[in-house]
């Protein structure tokens, strides 16, 4: 969650994606799609010892591992095992197009590069001040964006559009996010169907067999 404060370069050492349109949790989705497009499926982000302006940076690396760490651009794409021509000549040509300008790491800051495609919206700054620092990144899956279809009841949808006499579904099970992931929403729709979910389960008017008489014995 930490790359709109570097830049995202392939095996190439060539940056493909803007890595910082806005807040990373509304981008994140269609950017972990670019990598995964990318060759192997695999990235790494850049940072120099200016990443350290950003509070509390390394609460957002999700690994256990230390980060590929080196004095130069050239010895840092070698320990990645990318391009080292190509690494340079992307931050030669990204950091001559960083405008300057105030940073504000905790809201997009408008700080932009000008000349290079792709542009980097917030957050752009030179890369110049060593020792640099890359991490892999590759793409996960935390949720579907198709999924089991259902009501407003959480009752389970057939091909019919009928509902699934005593089937329930809520969660990341369930169908709801179309492109775009709404950041913190992914618990709160569980708990939402979840609950509905259940109250109409233990509700005998949504017993698939409660227009059936019962005879007691």
């Amino acid at each position: 969650m930490n790359f709109p404060y570097g830049i995202l370069v392939n095996r190439k050492g060539h940056r493909f994606t803007d890595e910082a349109p806005g807040p990373v949790d509304v981008n994140y989705d269609h950017i972990s799609r670019a990598i995964k497009d990318e060759p192997d499926g695999i990235a790494w982000v850049v940072f120099d010892q200016s990443i350290h302006d950003v509070p509390n940076w390394k609460k957002s690396i999700r690994t256990d591992q230390p980060p590929i760490q080196s004095g130069s651009i050239a010895s840092l794409a070698a320990a990645c095992g990318i391009s080292f021509e190509g690494l340079e000549k992307t931050v030669l040509a990204y950091n001559a197009a960083c405008t300057g300008g105030k940073f504000n790491a905790l809201r997009p800051d408008g700080l932009s590069t000008r000349g290079i495609d792709p542009v980097k919206s917030n957050w752009a700054r030179p890369i110049d001040r060593g020792p640099y620092v890359a991490y892999p990144i590759m793409a996960g899956i935390c949720f579907t964006y198709g999924g089991i279809k259902t009501n407003r009841n959480a009752e389970v949808i057939d091909a019919d559009g009928r509902p699934v006499p005593g089937l329930y579904a809520a969660g990341e099970a369930t169908g709801l996010y179309y492109q775009v992931y709404t950041g913190a929403t992914s618990v709160l729709r569980g708990a939402v169907f979840g609950k509905i979910a259940g109250e109409n389960a233990a509700d005998v008017r949504f017993w698939p067999l409660a227009d059936i008489p019962i005879c007691r014995i």
